[in-house]
């Protein structure tokens, strides 16, 4: 991008439930110089209960309610969504904001963490979900939070939403 445009205004919008994608959130927000957007809900998740039943409602594609949104969608070039990866699937808050807000959304990036499984169904049903192939996916892998080899991945799946945007707005300007 050349220093007389404009940098894109991104969102990052994403739900944890243990910290592990917040954390993603949070460097990839330092990373690109975007907006936070937490995702809350109101459900008790904590425990084994709160396990199984955030389990449960990922699978059968439940929403929940969510709090309303500090940010609007539509004011971003582009909105990367963080989930974790519940029972092979989004995770239902995340799965509520994207319903509300699809339509306001001009562009998206997807990313999660997870044990390792699930993760191309994950990016299938937010593609789905939103109406938008992303312009970046990343998985972080539990067991490798926190690591060089992490933020490696983090580090790069931030450049390649930087090119994508860049090459996107002089594709516009054309």
């Amino acid at each position: 991008m050349s220093a007389n445009r404009t940098p894109p205004r991104i969102l990052i919008a994403f739900y944890s439930r243990t910290g592990n994608t917040k954390a993603v959130a949070l460097d990839l927000a330092e990373l690109l110089h975007a907006d936070v957007e937490e995702i809350v809900d109101f459900e008790k998740r904590s425990g084994m209960f709160g396990y199984l039943r955030s389990g449960r409602q990922a699978f059968w594609r439940r929403t929940v309610p969510i709090k309303p949104a500090l940010h609007r969608p539509g004011e971003y070039d582009l909105v990367v969504l963080g989930t974790p990866i519940w029972n092979v699937s989004v995770s239902a808050p995340v799965r509520s904001y994207v319903r509300e807000h699809r339509r306001a959304m001009k562009a998206a990036a997807f990313f999660c963490t997870c044990g390792g499984v699930g993760i191309d169904r994950v990016f299938e049903q937010l593609s789905e979900e939103s109406g938008h192939e992303p312009i970046a996916r990343l998985a972080v892998l539990e067991k490798s939070m926190g690591s060089d080899a992490a933020r490696r991945r983090i580090e790069a799946f931030a450049n390649q939403i930087q090119l994508a945007c860049g090459s996107e707005r002089e594709r516009r300007s054309a």
